[in-house]
């Protein structure tokens, strides 16, 4: 049961959050107003995405490609969020999914689905667990020393006691130089590197597995690179979706249009 909803919980990554302990749950960098749009959200935004999944020895398992419309505004849990919808295509399967984000001065946010992250916390531990409804993808500003919690979810057993069920952190890697392999031309272009860790621990008191992937988003377009282990933070689905696999999935942008 854990396995198939692992698969279910964050494709963005992608289409791709929760902190409840004793520890403080800022982000390490001080609020900077007017930061860079690394994710622009116009109604009738879309990108088209390429998306390739290698097995540990390099053989391609299955390839395909990933559609995202930014499509209208919906008012959620007396938020004002924008709808996207997400398909992903593969040569022996398609999924089309909606999720909810929305942006203000210190990120990017996605509305969390918590009925299906209570599938990963055990019973004897769900009554000393309160799951936030929000996830955040992006904080600003994207600099050197940046990090922060995309969602964590702990057991407060009792008052000073707290037992960790799940953690993903993001921090910022570096400023990178990638090719946009477009259909319309190749571009070359400066995008900031993100790196993603999720640390899941079945059993108290064992180590986590964990899985890491890297996003790249480039200012004024968004996002343009996935590249990990297969698990996607929901870029729409408040949450994470991976497999837990050796394979390497990887996700290129290969067609955008912002409004």
């Amino acid at each position: 049961m854990i396995s198939s909803f692992l698969k279910k919980i964050f494709f963005i990554l992608f289409a791709t959050y929760i902190f409840f302990s004793c520890t403080s749950d800022n982000p390490t960098n001080p609020l900077i107003q007017n930061f860079p749009d690394y994710y622009p959200a116009g109604i009738g935004t879309s990108f088209k995405y390429s998306v390739v999944e290698i097995d540990s020895i390099g053989n391609i398992v299955q390839s395909g490609t990933r559609n995202i419309l930014f499509s209208s505004t919906f008012n959620f849990r007396e938020r004002d969020y924008i709808t996207q919808e997400d398909s992903l295509d593969f040569e022996s399967q398609s999924s089309v999914n909606t999720y909810l984000f929305r942006k203000t001065d210190t990120g990017v946010f996605y509305a969390v689905d918590t009925s299906q992250i209570s599938l990963l916390i055990p019973d004897t531990l769900k009554k000393y667990v309160t799951l936030r409804d929000e996830m955040q993808l992006i904080f600003y500003p994207l600099t050197n020393g940046s990090s922060w919690s995309l969602y964590r979810v702990t057991a407060d057993v009792q008052p000073g006691i707290s037992v960790t069920i799940l953690d993903i952190i993001a921090s910022f890697d570096q400023t990178e130089q990638v090719d946009l392999n477009l259909n319309s031309g190749t571009i070359n272009i400066a995008a900031q590197k993100v790196k993603y860790t999720i640390e899941f621990y079945s059993d108290i008191g064992s180590p986590p597995t964990t899985y890491t992937a890297y996003m790249w988003f480039v200012k004024n377009i968004g996002l343009v690179k996935f590249e990990g282990n297969q698990f996607v933070v929901n870029t729409g689905g408040g949450g994470i979706t991976f497999e837990p696999s050796s394979n390497i999935l990887t996700q290129e942008l290969i067609e955008y249009e912002i409004e």
